[in-house]
């Protein structure tokens, strides 16, 4: 599965934009051993939380390599969420490609945070989408 990333043309964006890596830790969730990610720097990290909940839930897995070193890159962390992302579209549908395109982008972004414009002229839920 990792070759269908590789072969895809959002690799290139994904590949070596690491400039950021996270601790590894070991924890019991529910009687079960699993592996969080820890933050390196203050302040919010969308890419962590996305992450955790997802190692958390069991649907994905840190690589070994990085389980090993206790050690996670932004690359690693990100082609892991590719693969999630990648496998629910098997039919490889032209309008999927595109959001899951979009989406590649996207996640290397979401380790420095989120840029949200809140619409206050539209109550607690207004918020302006911005890239």
């Amino acid at each position: 599965k990792i070759t269908r990333i590789l072969d895809n043309s959002f690799s290139l964006y994904l590949l070596n934009k690491s400039t950021m890596s996270y601790g590894i830790k070991s924890i019991r969730y529910e009687n079960t051993a699993r592996h969080i990610l820890l933050q390196n720097e203050n302040g919010p990290c969308p890419l962590l939380a996305v992450a955790n909940v997802l190692l958390l839930q069991g649907t994905i897995s840190l690589p070994v390599s990085a389980v090993r070193t206790g050690v996670a890159t932004t690359d690693d962390v990100c082609n892991t969420l590719a693969i999630v992302a990648m496998d629910g579209n098997p039919n490889g549908n032209t309008s999927s490609n595109y959001h899951i395109d979009e989406l590649m982008k996207f996640f290397p972004t979401l380790q420095y945070g989120m840029d949200v414009n809140p619409r206050f002229v539209c109550g607690p839920t207004g918020m302006e989408y911005t890239i």
